[in-house]
């Protein structure tokens, strides 16, 4: 009798996991660089001045506790 390879046709783990590392490698693009990262620098500066000018306007008591806790 022949002895019949069992591991013909079939995939070890560390073929299949080659395989799907590969395709995972292919699928990812590279990230885009900003165009101007001195724009968006500004940009965010003032999106965060507006921010504090908007909270600074708020008049909240000292007596007023968050509606939160932080348990540990």
């Amino acid at each position: 009798m022949k002895k019949q390879n069992s591991t013909a046709g079939r995939m070890t783990r560390r073929q299949l996991a080659g395989t799907l590392l590969t395709g995972a490698a292919m699928a990812q693009t590279p990230p885009s660089t900003p165009a101007a990262p001195d724009a968006e620098l500004q940009a965010a500066r003032e999106q965060n001045q507006r921010s504090a000018d908007s909270l600074a306007k708020v008049q909240v008591p000292i007596a007023v506790e968050p509606a939160f806790h932080f348990t540990a």
